[in-house]
């Protein structure tokens, strides 16, 4: 997590995360740091009552540095959909005893910061009840709104002055491991009980590990086929330029005085039977034979993979034709500017989970490093 600047002495300076995506165009004096994870779950919550209003309550922490007021939210909490009517929130005593609750058990170094609604269908501007709610629960210059229009795709942050909630107009994403957030997530996702969903999630951590490092034992073992092919490619084209020699010298004429070494070391050269068989059926006379296989030696690589493609089974073919069927039919996706592995996880799969298996499919090492054109390879 940031480092809280509670923790900071007045000597030190606050380090801010290094891996961020701007969204819009934040404020120069007031900056709004959210945590990926956090802004997941907000849409999480927005999708799953896309027809009415959602709410939660924003944790981390302000801080002030070179004169800029900084605020990162590291965490959120669900308000139940029971408290939540149109633009309205009730924030009884028993709801803060919950929320309390929660901050105890999953965040223990955060405070609240603000709080999240959703306006289904309606614009991003806020009204009388919504302003009332902010100044009676959420007092203080430093305390944030964030509202989304789930419908539109909208969203934007609100901070109160002069009076009033003032939108911002930007805001930027951070991402890090935040095992509060997660943990907070894995174990209150409706529909399955906590036990289950940590033992999944260790199941995929301990699955995505093992499949990376059969990947990276399959990348070496390629690596050493290819080296052996080429090693045999090679040896190849020697041999070829072994058998041209020897037919230069050892000439029908003059093999009749030695015609029995030239037997034997015919014999020892018969690695390449195949393609020596071949080049004397196809030609009739010295010279031809020698520019054949001098042809041969002087383009190893397709000499080589020739002699080889003759030698393969049928099911090596087979195999290999199935391969690329396989290869053909797999999606892929282009990546748009402003994409992020865990909105295009959530946007085809409705869950942010398969995240890590797009990166073992497309050997990506960070999760928050893509491209705008990169093509994925989609599960």
């Amino acid at each position: 997590m940031v480092e809280v600047m509670s923790q900071l002495n007045s000597q030190e300076k606050l380090k801010l995360p290094k891996n961020i995506r701007q969204i819009g165009l934040p404020e120069e004096k007031k900056k709004i740091y959210v945590e990926d994870y956090v802004v997941t779950y907000m849409n999480q919550l927005a999708s799953e009552y896309p027809n009415r209003q959602s709410a939660a309550v924003l944790l981390g922490f302000h801080t002030k540095q070179d004169d800029v007021r900084l605020t990162f939210i590291h965490g959120a909490i669900g308000i139940p959909s029971a408290k939540v009517e149109e633009d309205q929130v009730s924030f009884c005593t028993d709801l803060w005893e919950d929320i309390y609750g929660t901050m105890r058990k999953y965040f223990h170094d955060c405070e609240i910061v603000g709080w999240f609604l959703t306006r289904p269908g309606k614009s991003l501007g806020v009204n009388e009840k919504i302003t009332k709610i902010h100044v009676d629960q959420f007092p203080g210059r430093e305390k944030t709104l964030f509202l989304m229009d789930p419908l539109d795709r909208e969203d934007a942050f609100f901070l109160y002055e002069g009076g009033r909630l003032v939108r911002q107009q930007g805001y930027y994403i951070y991402y890090e491991r935040n095992e509060d957030m997660q943990n907070y997530m894995v174990e209150n996702r409706k529909g399955r009980g906590s036990e289950e969903l940590l033992e999944a999630a260790n199941l995929k951590k301990t699955t995505n590990l093992r499949r990376r490092t059969e990947k990276q034992k399959t990348v070496g073992n390629k690596h050493w086929g290819r080296t052996v092919a080429g090693t045999v490619a090679a040896a190849a084209a020697i041999v070829i330029l072994g058998v041209t020699l020897v037919n230069r010298f050892y000439m029908p004429g003059r093999t009749k005085a030695v015609s029995g070494n030239v037997t034997d070391e015919t014999v020892k050269i018969k690695v390449v039977e195949g393609a020596v068989a071949a080049n004397n059926k196809t030609s009739g006379t010295e010279e031809s034979r020698t520019n054949d296989l001098e042809s041969q030696a002087n383009t190893p690589e397709t000499g080589a993979e020739n002699v080889l493609e003759e030698n393969m089974s049928e099911d090596e073919t087979s195999s290999e034709s199935a391969k690329a069927t396989n290869v053909t039919a797999t999606k892929r996706y282009t990546v748009r500017k402003g994409d992020t592995l865990a909105n295009i996880s959530l946007s085809l799969y409705n869950d942010r989970d398969y995240v890590d298996t797009i990166c073992e499919i497309n050997d990506i090492e960070d999760p928050d490093v893509i491209y705008e054109g990169m093509v994925l390879e989609l599960p």
